[in-house]
């Protein structure tokens, strides 16, 4: 008999149950996603004046002075760019005065005919400064002169 039963117990055998297969649904994870994405292009400051540093160039077009405005930026204290003419004189350190004497002076050297025409601006500046302070001042110069080609960066020599 106890044959039989183990003969039995062999052929006994339970159904097996088909598992539902689990599929996750990712609907919500990328909601998220762009909801984080949209959040971060709208939270972040998309300023690239403010950081970096004027970078050096191994040649590069050359540009006469006797063709331009000439303006020279160097860093001045608390994180400012003392700004200068060709003759080296100053402009005002506040930047709203300076902004009116830089566009002043461009419309002055602009006009101002030796030969032949000034048909653009460069700014030389110190390869210590801040790009926002280029940036700052050829924005003042775009801003004033729409109708100027262009406006030339160099950056000083050590």
């Amino acid at each position: 008999m106890t044959q039989h039963l183990s003969e039995q117990d062999d052929s006994i055998h339970l159904p097996r149950h088909k598992r539902a297969e689990d599929e996750m649904d990712i609907t919500p994870m990328i909601d998220i996603t762009f909801l984080l994405l949209i959040f971060f292009v709208v939270a972040s400051k998309m300023d690239p004046t403010q950081t970096g540093t004027i970078p050096s160039a191994d040649n590069g077009l050359a540009v006469s002075a006797d063709d331009s405005a000439v303006l020279f930026l160097e860093p001045g204290p608390e994180d400012k760019a003392i700004v200068t003419r060709l003759d080296g004189t100053p402009f005002s350190m506040d930047e709203e005065v300076q902004a009116a004497e830089i566009v002043e002076y461009v419309d002055t050297e602009l006009n101002r005919t030796v030969g032949r025409q000034k048909t653009h601006v460069m700014l030389m500046g110190d390869a210590d400064l801040s790009v926002m302070h280029v940036t700052r001042v050829q924005r003042i110069i775009g801003d004033a002169f729409e109708d100027l080609d262009v406006t030339y960066i160099a950056v000083k020599e050590q």
